[in-house]
C-alpha cells in the first residue's frame, strides 16, 4: 500500500471520561472545515482508534503471540496483592485512575453466557487507560482479575477471548497508525487527503473483523461506525467538483434521508446549539449584563438544559482562570532557565514544570493540559 507522504494525518490521545488507550484522526483541513463548520467540534474519525501506547516504539506492536501469551499466562491473584510473571501488583489503583468510577458489572445471562455490551469494551479501557504508569502485562492481569472477580464459566472464558481479540486488535491499529505516521512529510502537512482517510479506516475495519466477532464488533463500534460513515459521506459529497451547489445539496439531503434518527437529532441540537453560542457571544461584545445573558439561555432552552449549560459555562469560566494562573507560574519557570541548554537545567526544568501541574491540576487534567502544553509548544 503506498501513501501519499503530504497527507495530513494527525493522531491525538482521546479522552472520554476516561482517557483510553488510544488515538483518533482528526480532519483538520480542506473538507474536514466545510463539514466541521455545521457541528459543535471538529469532526472526530476515530480511523486510527485505539493503540498500545508505550515508552518505547521500537518494541511495540507486539508480535501477536506474545498478547496470547500475556492473557493466557496462569497466575492467579490473592487478596491481597495481584501477580504476574512474578511481578507483585498493588491492588492500588494507578493515580491517573484512583477517584474515577470503576466499570460497571458485567452483564450475563440466565444460562450463563455473557451478554455482549459496551460495558465490556469500558472495562477493558479503564484500565488499559493507565498504559504508561503501568506496564501492559500488569494492566493485562487487572482486567483478568476483574473477569475472574465477577464471571465464572462460560461467561469468564468468553470474556478472556473478547479480551485477547481486542488487545490483537489494539496492536495491530498501532502498526497501522506506525505505518501512515512513516509516509508523513513533515515539512508538508498542508494537504488534507480524503482517500487517506478513507484507506485507514478499510484497514482498521479489516483489523476488527480479523480479530473480534460481529456482535462484539456492533456493541463496541456500532453507534461510532454509524457517525463516522455519515461524516465520511458528508465529507465525500463536499469534496466532488462533479457536482454543483444544487446537486451536492441533494445529495446531502439523500444522505440525511438515509441516517439514523439519533445522528440527526444529535446534529439539530449541535446547530441549535452553534446558533445559541454565536448569539450569545454577539450579546457578550454588545455589553450585556450577567443577568441579560442569564435570560437569554432560560429562553433559549429548556430549564433543564438551560440549567445544564450554566453550570458548563460555570465550570469552564473555574478552569479558565486556572489555566490562566498556571500559565503565568509556566512562564517563569521557562523564562529562568530559558538562556541555559543544558541538561540539568532541563531536568531541573521539568521537575519544576511537573510540580507545578500537580498544584494546580488533578491526574486526569494533568493530561489534559500536558497536551495542550505541546500544542503551544509546536505552534511556536
Amino acid at each position: 500500500m503506498s501513501v501519499k507522504p503530504n497527507s495530513l494525518i494527525v493522531v491525538t490521545a482521546l479522552s472520554c471520561g476516561i482517557a483510553i488507550a488510544g488515538g483518533a484522526v482528526y480532519l483538520l483541513q480542506g473538507d474536514a472545515k466545510s463539514v466541521a463548520s455545521k457541528h459543535e467540534s471538529i469532526i472526530e474519525l476515530q480511523v486510527v482508534e485505539k493503540e498500545i501506547v508505550v515508552p518505547h516504539k521500537n518494541i511495540y506492536p507486539l508480535k501477536p503471540e506474545k498478547i496470547n501469551a500475556l492473557v493466557n499466562a496462569t497466575d492467579e491473584p490473592d487478596t491481597q496483592e495481584l501477580t504476574s510473571n512474578s511481578k507483585t501488583i498493588p491492588l492500588l489503583l494507578p493515580s491517573s485512575l484512583l477517584g474515577s468510577t470503576l466499570p460497571l458489572t458485567l452483564d450475563v445471562s440466565e444460562s450463563g453466557e455473557l451478554i455482549i455490551n459496551k460495558k465490556i469494551q469500558h472495562l477493558f479501557d479503564f484500565y488499559l487507560s493507565a498504559m504508561g504508569e503501568e506496564s501492559l502485562d500488569i494492566i493485562v492481569t487487572r482486567i483478568k482479575h476483574s473477569l475472574t472477580s465477577q464471571l465464572v464459566d462460560p461467561a469468564l472464558t468468553q470474556g478472556v477471548e473478547i479480551l485477547t481479540g481486542y488487545l490483537q486488535y489494539l496492536n495491530e491499529v498501532s502498526a497501522i497508525k506506525q505505518q501512515f505516521e512513516q509516509n508523513i512529510d513533515p515539512n508538508n502537512t498542508g494537504e488534507y487527503a480524503l482517500e487517506n482517510v478513507v484507506q485507514a479506516r478499510e484497514m482498521v475495519l479489516d483489523a476488527r473483523a480479523s480479530y473480534l466477532d460481529s456482535d462484539v464488533i456492533d456493541a463496541f463500534f456500532g453507534q461510532a461506525d454509524e457517525y463516522e460513515d455519515y461524516m465520511l459521506s458528508l465529507a465525500m459529497i463536499n469534496k466532488n467538483n462533479e457536482l454543483d451547489t444544487a446537486e451536492k445539496q441533494s445529495a446531502k439531503a439523500e444522505l440525511d434521508a438515509a441516517a439514523p434518527e439519533w445522528l440527526l437529532a444529535q446534529q439539530r441540537n449541535a446547530n441549535q446549539l452553534n446558533t445559541y453560542r454565536d448569539q450569545y457571544k454577539t450579546l457578550q461584545e454588545q455589553g450585556a449584563s450577567q443577568t441579560e445573558l442569564q435570560d437569554f439561555t432560560q429562553q433559549s432552552f429548556s430549564p433543564e438544559v438551560a440549567d445544564r449549560l450554566a453550570k458548563l459555562d460555570e465550570k469552564r469560566q473555574q478552569w479558565q482562570v486556572k489555566l490562566d494562573e498556571y500559565r503565568e507560574q509556566l512562564a517563569v519557570i521557562i523564562s529562568a532557565t530559558h538562556n541555559n541548554d543544558n541538561d540539568s537545567a532541563s531536568e531541573q526544568q521539568q521537575r519544576e514544570i511537573t510540580q507545578l501541574r500537580e498544584v494546580y491540576f488533578t491526574p486526569q487534567e494533568i493530561k489534559r493540559v500536558s497536551a495542550l502544553d505541546g500544542i503551544k509548544s509546536t505552534a511556536l
